[in-house]
């Protein structure tokens, strides 16, 4: 058998170059494809990875003339399906193509075309398998080969993942396992084993071909840049300069946008395209382009699959690319005619966030998709017709229309809901029965209409429905726009009404009520190795752009070809190659950029620009005191402005002594790269010494200062003390010790509770709110400077203050508990921090280890984390953690929770009144005044304007026992 193949294939490599001439008006093959072909004709199955532009698509166009059978090319280039079979025809190739485009008649035909023999490759997305029809017709045809074009899309590893690739496999089982072309432009050595190994091929079975990524035509460059400014200026100045046309990528659609408006003033001609465009604004966006009514094309991702320009001189990266795979399929665009073209990538480091960002969306938290399943259920309707803007505002701050998105995938994969195809989906109520109707139209396209909207609606009601606009298309046989028109006629005809496409998914909830999160099947193990190789592809690109050695080497070790290149061209090769980032260079403004890097090299954490200009400065700024700052040897050392040293700071990060990278919650934080910290080990810089410990304020002389037995005491304290009454700011002035001028001349330093509290402003006045929805205090809101005062309540707590008795001060009442010890005191902050900031099920960990601490410690900590809350996860978490831990004590703080601003934290804080309360139905008699104002407070929740807020304090209100409810 091996003889006969090894005597037969130079006969058919002879035929094929044959063909390649009279078909195809090639001399010969380019290189990659002649070793390709021979593995096809001699019916092996094969990946090819090449580059875009490599000629791919001739290594199943070629062999479909030459085979018995069928070849069936799956692809999901939809748009480009038509042009692809038009350019064959020209060449003589009989090929047909068959997607939602066409009427269902028109599909029928072309099917019963290939069946018949009449076509030699069929064009289908992977989408189609899912069709009986489709299947049944495709059973009946001899299916010489499969071709899986853009391949990558088959792999979970891979840049583009698409979940109808994997059902590949069972569907070319089901079609006799015929051999497999597979080819994608980019596949790491990992993605190419799982295309094998998703197609259901063993490794011995598949001849892979890796060829072609070294294009030395391209020249690779990385700027860095250190604002969105400054990339703008690039752009306009590398435009001009440049001549012939050229690709600039954005990372969102909202930049797109900008840069064109900004790019028009010196290149009027330039176009934008998006996903967020009508399909006929992208269209016309992309044609002009093509026919170079555009020399420029400022586009997101979405732009670029299938193009076929061959005088693309230069490709510009505005933002950089998820991945290597991505970003080379992005410039592979240019220069495909062999001409020398430019590739540039603007590098700000600030851009990670971006990145991180798209992450983030499409791997939410686990409380993310909760509050999303929440507000589905709360909406009333189902299917849900409204986008994932107008969802997203249902759940609160935190929660984005892309983490809609993500959500519902994961619930459609859970089998809970259904999510429409991305289809506009138009809605219809039927004014007269639908045989009335096709008795009255006159037109034969609104007959047509009617008649395509009765196979999948019933048209005996009356009732309202919805569909998707290609199922009309594709029933109809018409065209988009003729639909459109016809719905138009009969809705002013008095026949329907007509809501115009919905340009949103509709979801369809599966399930009459929700289960209990926990139950829902999502494998969450799943989600997190998904995003861990998103943030490993992340890392990767990252080590392209720092990369000290030449760019085009770096690109070919990662797709597994030969190492050892020096291309000459790249910017690492023009700069000396591997010595850039080590080489002798000098500081930028050394008497700034030198005790800039020293301050950063002695910092124990990394800090963001603004706070590293005040150090530098030396500011007397809360957070650099606090944060002991001021103890850093460059504290003060420069008199410069601080719009200087931005823009030295700016300039160390162009040229690659500082870095960004994510601080959490704080932002972005500058690091110092190995450059950096050689540079700050070396630069000459005159410290000065820790400045001098502050003096404290004189102790009071009649009396020494007693410290408060609690917060609640020393603002009763205060409050009495002072001659004149005051607002909630100045007791926390008094209580946190104060230099204001104010209160030397009150004498409010004189106080025994003057700095006796060792906490922020902020806590002071939760504290305050907390006593006054107690009744120790009352305000006086009728003023313009509302005051306060201490209530009979109040003056039976307060214990006489030892600066207005003569006597001397009575022995403090034990504590009902022992106070904590400071080594206890300290394990509680930190366990409770970490409880606020962790992932949903770190944090439930968390709770049986602050279970033996005291309830009132814990919500001591609570409401001060919530009273300074900068994010609102800790403000939810706070409030879930008070409904898991406390009993009647925590009802104060619940209820303050209740009254925030954030939908999301308004409903947690419901259901952890409804938990408080439940465990509160045996306790004593004196809490059924608590539990009655809780209940007042859910009544007024269950009356809120969103819906998931009211559905939780319904529930909760079902908590109460019958004596706390009157």
């Amino acid at each position: 058998m091996t003889e006969k193949t090894d005597y037969s294939l130079p006969i058919l490599m002879k035929r094929a170059g044959e063909l390649l001439a009279q078909r195809f008006g090639h001399s010969a093959f380019l290189a990659g494809q002649e070793q390709a072909m021979r593995s096809i004709l001699s019916r092996r199955n094969l990946l090819v990875v090449m580059p875009t532009g490599s000629g791919k698509s001739l290594l199943y166009q070629l062999p479909a003339l030459m085979q018995n059978g069928l070849t069936l090319v799956i692809s999901p280039l939809i748009a480009l399906m038509k042009d692809q079979v038009d350019e064959l025809a020209r060449k003589g190739v009989p090929a047909t193509f068959v997607n939602s485009s066409l009427g269902l008649d028109e599909q029928r035909r072309r099917l019963e075309s290939c069946a018949k023999g009449e076509a030699r490759l069929l064009y289908v997305a992977p989408e189609r398998f899912q069709s009986a029809a489709f299947l049944n017709t495709i059973r009946r045809v001899k299916i010489a080969r499969m071709a899986v074009d853009e391949a990558h899309c088959i792999s979970e590893w891979g840049h583009d993942f698409r979940p109808d690739y994997r059902r590949l496999k069972g569907f070319r089982e089901q079609m006799g396992s015929p051999l497999v072309t597979a080819l994608t432009a980019t596949a790491t050595p990992t993605v190419q084993r799982d295309i094998v190994e998703s197609l259901g091929l063993a490794p011995s079975e598949v001849d892979v071909h890796v060829h072609g990524f070294d294009r030395p035509n391209l020249a690779l460059k990385v700027v860095r840049v250190a604002s969105s400014g400054e990339k703008a200026s690039f752009l306009d100045a590398f435009v001009q300069a440049r001549a012939g046309s050229g690709i600039i990528y954005a990372g969102t659609r909202k930049l797109a946008e900008e840069l064109a408006e900004s790019l028009r003033r010196v290149e009027p001609t330039v176009a934008v395209y998006h996903a967020g465009m009508e399909p006929d604004e992208r269209s016309r966006a992309q044609e002009a382009f093509l026919s170079g009514r555009s020399r420029v094309v400022i586009a997101t991702m979405a732009f670029g699959m299938g193009i076929d320009k061959p005088d693309v001189r230069f490709v510009v990266h505005v933002t950089y690319p998820a991945s290597v795979e991505q970003y080379y399929q992005e410039i592979g665009r240019a220069g495909r005619d062999g001409k020398p073209s430019e590739c540039v990538l603007l590098h700000d480091s600030a851009d990670r966030r971006l990145r991180e960002f798209f992450i983030d969306l499409n791997y939410p938290a686990r409380d993310v998709v909760e509050g999303v399943a929440d507000a589905l259920w709360a909406i009333g309707e189902n299917p849900v017709m409204m986008t994932y803007r107008e969802i997203a505002d249902l759940c609160g701050e935190d929660i984005k229309d892309g983490h809609v998105g993500a959500a519902v995938r994961l619930l459609d994969e859970a089998g809970l809901t259904r999510a429409f195809a991305g289809e506009p989906t138009i809605g219809v109520r039927l004014c007269k029965l639908g045989s009335e109707i096709l008795s009255l139209v006159k037109g034969a396209s609104q007959r047509r209409v009617v008649e395509a909207m009765s196979a999948v609606a019933d048209l005996e009601s009356t009732a309202r429905f919805e569909m998707e606009l290609s199922q009309i298309v594709q029933a109809s046989g018409l065209g988009d726009d003729q639909v459109r028109r016809a719905l138009l006629a009969l809705d002013k005809e008095g026949m329907i009404d007509y809501d115009p496409p919905f340009r949103g998914r509709g979801i369809e909830k599966l399930a009459e009520t929700l289960p209990p999160f926990e139950r829902i099947p999502i494998d969450w193990a799943r989600q997190e190795t998904r995003r861990a190789e998103e943030e490993r592809k992340l890392a990767q690109m990252e080590d392209y752009l720092r990369s000290p050695g030449c760019r085009r080497d770096f690109i070919l070790r990662y797709f597994g070809e030969e190492t050892g290149v020096e291309c000459r061209t790249c910017d690492r090769c023009e700069e000396g190659g591997q010595a850039v980032e080590g080489e002798e260079r000098s500081l930028p403004y050394p008497e700034i950029a030198g005790p800039a890097l020293a301050a950063m090299l002695h910092l124990r954490f990394p800090l963001g620009k603004a706070l590293l200009k005040r150090l530098l400065k030396g500011s007397r700024d809360k957070r650099i005191l606090e944060w002991r700052l001021d103890r850093n040897p460059c504290y003060g050392a420069l008199e410069a402005s601080r719009a200087d040293i931005d823009g030295i700071l700016n300039d160390l990060m162009r040229k690659g002594y500082i870095d960004t990278q994510s601080g959490g919650e704080y932002g972005s934080v500058l690091v110092l790269t190995q450059l950096g910290q050689k540079a700050a080990r070396e630069a000459t810089v005159e410290t000065r010494k820790p400045p001098e410990a502050r003096p404290q304020p004189p102790k009071p002389t009649k009396t020494e200062p007693r410290p408060p037995a609690s917060m609640e005491a020393a603002v009763l304290e205060c409050l009495a003390g002072l001659k004149f009454p005051v607002g909630v700011g100045k007791v926390a002035e008094v209580l946190t010790g104060s230099r204001a001028k104010w209160i030397t001349e009150w004498q409010a330093d004189k106080l025994a509770v003057y700095g006796a509290v060792k906490a922020d402003r902020e806590s002071v006045k939760t504290a305050v709110d907390a006593m006054v929805m107690a009744g120790l205090l009352e305000r006086n809101d009728n003023s313009s400077r509302p005051v306060l005062k201490v209530t009979e309540a109040g003056k039976k707590r307060l214990s006489p203050a030892p600066a207005r008795s003569p006597l001397p001060p009575p022995p403090a009442p034990p504590p009902t508990q022992p106070k904590l010890e400071d080594h206890f005191a300290a394990a509680l902050d930190d366990l409770v921090r970490e409880l606020l900031v962790a992932e949903a099920e770190k944090a439930k960990e968390i709770l049986p280890r602050l279970a033996v601490f005291h309830p009132r410690e814990i919500l001591k900590r609570l409401e001060e984390a919530f009273a300074t809350a900068s994010s609102e996860r800790v403000a939810k978490r706070a409030a879930w953690a008070a409904g898991e831990l406390g009993g009647a004590e925590m009802l104060p703080f619940l209820t303050l929770c209740a009254r925030s601003p954030i939908g999301d934290v308004r409903r947690i804080a419901a259901s952890a009144i409804g938990k408080v309360v439940d465990r509160a139905r045996n306790e004593a008699p004196a809490l059924h005044a608590s539990l009655a104002g809780a209940r007042e407070t859910l009544k007024g929740l269950a009356a809120d304007a969103m819906p998931h807020v009211r559905q939780y304090a319904e529930k909760a209100l079902t908590s109460f026992p019958a004596r706390a409810s009157g």
